[in-house]
């Protein structure tokens, strides 16, 4: 069918991207006095941002 690829659903890692950026940023304003919670909220948001990353720009598509 010509428009297969078109009508394929998107992977969504903008949106992992975005949601660990937010993370990342607003993270250590909530956890200024407990630094292990504070570390693994950035940890965190790091973590999906960088799913996020591989999931819109690095991964390879599948030749069908």
């Amino acid at each position: 069918m010509a428009h297969s690829e078109h009508n394929r659903p998107k992977s969504g890692g903008l949106a992992l991207i975005v949601v660990g950026i937010l993370i990342f940023v607003f993270a250590p304003s909530y956890f200024k006095q407990n630094l292990v919670e504070g570390l693994g909220a950035i940890t965190a948001g790091f973590t999906l941002g960088g799913i996020g990353f591989y999931l819109t720009f690095l991964k390879k598509k599948k030749n069908p």
